[in-house]
C-alpha cells in the first residue's frame, strides 16, 4: 500500500502526528509534529535540485527515543534549518542529526540528557557542517567533550550549556569551537578554570559562568581580545588583579555581583573601551559583595581617563558608564573614588552603610540616576549635587533625613522622580527644589510622618505628582500648594484628616486627581472642593463618612469619577450630588446603603455607572432602578465590579429579597409618585425635543421648496 503524503500548506487532511504545518514564504516552512514525524513531504516545486531556497522550521514535541526508525521521505529531513525538540532522553545518540545536513539551528533544551553517545565518526554534530546555534541547556549533562566537527573551522557562533551539572572543564574541550562568539555555562558547578578551556576562542564575545563555584579566573580569559560581556555572578571569587583579567580594559559588561569581594583594586573600574561604539554604555556591577570602602582613583587610572574616550584613529567615541555597588557594607567614600570613570551616568549605592554622600562632583557631571537608598544618611551636602544638572532619577528612600538643607538641588533642573520616603521629615517648609523636568517631575515623601508641607511660590515649578500618603497629616490646610500650577496628581491617603471645609483643601485650580482614601473624614462641609474646578477624580473611600451635605461636592463640574466605598453611608439622595455634572463613575461599594434615591439622575447628561456591592439594597428596589434606565427614564445605570453567580441578584447584582409588604410599600409609596412626576417630565422634555426638531426640518423643507418655486416661476417669465 502506498503511503500517504500530505504537502506542506495544503489542507487536504490533517495527519495525527504533524497536526501544524504552516507556509512561512516561497519553500519555507514551519512544521509542528507531536510524539514522531511521518507523513511529510515537501511540495513539488521545492523537490530535487531547485533554485529556490528551502527553509524548513521543524518543532518535534513529546518525542519518542527513535522517532526516525520509519523515516519515509529523507529529502523532507535534509531540508531541515531549524529544529527544536523536546522529550524525555537520559541517553541518546540523536542519530536523527544524520539526516539534517543543512541544520544551522538545533534546540535541544530541557530533555532530561543526562549522557550523549559518540559514534565512531566523532560524534552527533559531525556532519553539521551548517551549525550556527546550539542549545543544550536545561539538561542534566556532566561530560560536554561532543564538540567535533567535519570542516574546521566550522560555523558554530551560539552555544548554550546553560543549567546543568557540568563541574569539570578540560583544556580541549571547546578546541574546535574557535568561531564562537556567545558561550553560556551558567548555572552549573564549576569551580576549577586552571585549564584556561577559552584560550583559543579569539571571536568570543559573550561568555557567561553565573551561578558556578569558581573561586578565581586563574587568566582563563586572558586571551579573549575581543570580549565584551562577562558574567561572573553568583561565583565564589574573592579577588579580582591584573593577573587574573588582563582584557578587562575591553569590557563593556562586567557583572561580579554576588560574590566575595572585600576591596575594590584599580583593575575594576579601568576602561579603553577600544571596540566600543558610539552610544556605548559600560556596566560595572559590584553589587552583592562585601565591600566596606570606595579608595580614591589612582594616578594611573587618572592619565588613563583622559586617553581611553578617544579611537587610535582620535575619533570622539560617546560612551556612558553605568557603577552598581548596592547590597555591600560600604561606610567610606573617598572623595575622588569616581574620577576614573568617564562619564558615569548612573550610580547605584544602596542598601550600604554610608552616612554621608561627599564626592567630587565633577565626576557626577553626567549623572542621570543616583540611588542612595536604605543607608545611615542624616545629611545632604551640597558641594555633591552642585554639576548634577543631568540628574534625573534621586532615590533617597530609607535613610534619617529630617532636613533638606538650603541649596540642596539649586542645580538640578531635569529631575523626574524624586524619592524620598521613609525618612524622618516632619515638616517642610522648604523644598529645595526650584524645577523640575520639561517633561514634568514625581516627588514621593510619603511614610515620614510629615504634618506640614509648603511650597512657596517659584519652588517646585513642573511638578506633575506629589505623593504625601502614609504620614501624619491632619489638618489638610497646612498643606499649601496653591502655587502649584502644573501640578496634576495629589494623594494624601492614609493620613489622620477627619474634617474638610471651605478652607481646607489650599490646591491649585489645575489638580485633576485627589486621593483622599483611609482618612477618618467624617464631615465634608459645603464649598470644600470649591476652588478644583477642573478636578476629574476624586477618591474618598476607606472613610468614617455617613451622609453627605448639600454642597459637598460645590464647583466639581469637571469631576467625572467619585469613589465613596467602605464608608458608612446608609442612605443617599442623588440630590446632594447634583453639582457633579459630568460624573460618569460613582462608587458606593461596601456602605451598608438600603436605600438610593435617585431622581436627581433622571435628567442627567451622560450614562452614571453607580458601582454597589456590599450594601442592602432590595431586589425590588433594584428592579425599579435597572427598569427605569433600560427604559429611559434614568441615566443610572446600577453596576457591579464581579456579577455574582449565587443568591438573590438582578442582572449579576446582588439584592435582598424583602418578603414584607409593608416594606416593599415604604420603599416605593413615598417615591412612585415623585417617579412618576418625574419620568413624566423627562417623556415630555424628549417629546418636547422631538417636535422642536421635526418643526425645525419641516420649515427647512417648506423653505426650500418656497424657493424652488421662485425660480420655476422667474425661468417662465423670460
Amino acid at each position: 500500500m502506498k503511503e500517504l503524503l500530505f504537502m506542506l500548506g495544503v489542507v487536504t487532511h490533517v495527519s495525527s502526528y504533524c497536526p501544524e504545518m504552516h507556509p512561512m514564504g516561497l519553500c519555507s516552512f514551519r512544521v509542528v509534529c507531536r510524539g514522531d514525524i511521518r507523513d511529510v513531504s515537501l511540495p513539488y516545486k521545492c523537490q530535487g535540485s531547485t533554485n529556490i531556497p528551502v527553509t524548513v522550521n521543524l518543532t518535534l514535541t513529546e518525542a519518542n527515543e527513535r522517532f526516525d526508525d520509519k523515516i519515509i521521505d529523507v529529502e523532507f529531513f535534509s531540508s531541515v534549518t531549524s529544529f527544536r525538540v523536546s522529550g524525555n532522553w537520559p541517553k541518546t545518540a540523536l542519530s536523527i542529526l544524520e539526516y539534517m545536513p543543512r541544520l544551522q539551528k538545533l534546540y535541544l533544551d530541557n530533555n532530561n540528557i543526562k549522557h550523549i553517545i559518540s559514534n565512531d565518526e566523532g560524534g552527533p554534530f559531525f556532519h553539521l557542517n551548517r551549525l550556527e546555534v546550539l542549545d543544550l541547556s536545561q539538561n542534566s549533562l556532566t561530560d560536554i567533550d561532543i564538540f567535533s566537527f567535519e570542516n574546521y573551522p566550522n560555523k558554530m557562533k551560539k552555544l548554550s550549556l546553560a543549567y546543568n551539572a557540568i563541574d569539570k572543564i578540560l583544556g580541549d574541550v571547546f578546541g574546535e569551537l574557535t568561531s564562537l562568539v556567545e558561550l553560556d555555562l551558567s548555572h552549573n558547578l564549576i569551580s576549577d578554570l586552571t585549564e584556561e578551556p577559552f584560550s583559543n576562542m579569539t571571536k568570543l564575545e559573550v561568555l557567561k559562568l553565573n551561578d558556578n563555584r569558581i573561586k578565581n579566573l586563574n587568566g582563563a580569559v586572558n586571551n579573549l581580545q575581543n570580549l565584551k560581556h562577562l558574567f561572573l555572578k553568583g561565583n565564589h571569587i574573592q579577588n579580582i588583579d591584573d593577573q587574573s583579567l588582563k582584557i578587562i580594559y575591553d569590557l563593556e559588561t562586567f557583572d561580579i555581583s554576588w560574590n566575595q569581594l572585600d576591596s575594590l583594586t584599580s583593575v575594576v573600574f579601568s576602561r579603553h573601551w577600544n571596540h566600543f561604539a558610539s552610544n556605548s554604555v559600560c556596566k560595572i556591577k559590584l553589587s552583592g559583595n562585601h565591600i566596606t570602602s570606595v579608595p580614591n582613583a589612582t594616578s594611573k587610572e587618572i592619565l588613563e581617563r583622559f586617553t581611553r574616550s578617544i579611537r587610535k584613529n582620535f575619533n570622539p567615541v560617546d560612551v556612558l558608564t553605568e557603577l552598581d555597588l548596592s547590597k555591600n557594607e560600604i561606610s567610606n567614600i573617598e572623595y575622588n573614588a569616581f574620577q576614573s570613570l568617564v562619564k558615569l551616568s548612573s550610580l547605584d549605592l544602596s542598601c550600604n552603610k554610608l552616612v554621608g554622600f561627599v564626592v567630587n562632583p565633577h565626576d557626577l557631571e553626567h549623572l542621570k540616576y543616583l540611588n542612595l537608598s536604605t543607608n545611615y544618611i542624616t545629611n545632604l551636602y551640597f558641594e555633591s549635587f552642585l554639576s548634577m544638572s543631568n540628574l534625573q532619577n534621586l532615590d533617597l528612600s530609607h535613610n534619617y533625613l529630617d532636613v533638606i538643607p538650603d541649596k540642596t538641588f539649586m542645580n538640578n533642573y531635569n529631575l523626574k522622580y524624586v524619592n524620598m520616603t521613609h525618612n524622618e521629615i516632619k515638616e517642610l517648609e522648604n523644598l529645595r527644589i526650584k524645577t523640575f523636568h520639561p517633561d514634568g517631575g514625581v516627588l514621593d515623601l510619603s511614610n515620614n510622618g510629615l504634618f506640614k508641607f509648603n511650597l512657596l511660590f517659584g519652588e517646585g515649578l513642573r511638578l506633575n505628582i506629589l505623593l504625601l500618603n502614609s504620614n501624619n497629616i491632619s489638618d489638610a490646610s497646612l498643606v499649601k500648594l496653591h502655587y502649584q500650577t502644573e501640578l496634576k496628581t495629589l494623594d494624601m491617603s492614609w493620613n489622620l484628616i477627619e474634617e474638610l471645609d471651605e478652607n481646607s483643601l489650599r490646591l491649585p485650580v489645575t489638580l485633576s486627581t485627589l486621593n483622599l482614601n483611609y482618612n477618618k473624614i467624617q464631615k465634608i462641609a459645603p464649598s470644600s472642593f470649591h476652588q478644583l474646578g477642573h478636578l476629574k477624580m476624586l477618591r474618598l473611600a476607606h472613610n468614617n463618612l455617613s451622609e453627605i451635605e448639600y454642597g459637598a461636592f460645590q464647583g466639581l463640574t469637571s469631576l467625572m469619577h467619585l469613589d465613596l466605598s467602605f464608608n458608612n453611608i446608609r442612605y443617599l439622595d442623588s440630590k446632594v450630588l447634583m453639582d457633579l455634572k459630568s460624573l460618569a463613575i460613582l462608587s458606593l461599594r461596601f456602605n451598608g446603603l438600603y436605600s438610593l434615591d435617585y431622581n436627581g439622575w433622571l435628567g442627567h447628561k451622560i450614562d452614571l455607572k453607580v458601582y454597589m456591592e456590599g450594601n442592602s439594597f432590595s431586589c425590588e428596589w433594584l428592579g425599579h432602578a435597572l427598569t427605569d434606565f433600560n427604559n429611559g427614564y434614568s441615566r443610572m445605570r446600577p453596576t457591579v465590579l464581579m456579577r455574582t453567580m449565587s443568591g438573590h441578584s438582578l442582572e449579576g447584582i446582588p439584592c435582598i429579597k424583602k418578603e414584607s409588604e409593608m416594606e416593599l410599600a415604604r420603599l416605593t409609596s413615598a417615591s412612585d409618585s415623585v417617579m412618576a412626576d418625574e419620568r413624566l417630565l423627562v417623556l415630555t422634555q424628549k417629546i418636547l425635543e422631538a417636535i422642536k426638531e421635526q418643526n425645525h426640518f419641516m420649515k427647512r423643507f417648506i423653505w426650500g421648496a418656497h424657493v424652488q418655486h421662485l425660480v420655476e416661476t422667474e425661468k417662465l417669465k423670460r
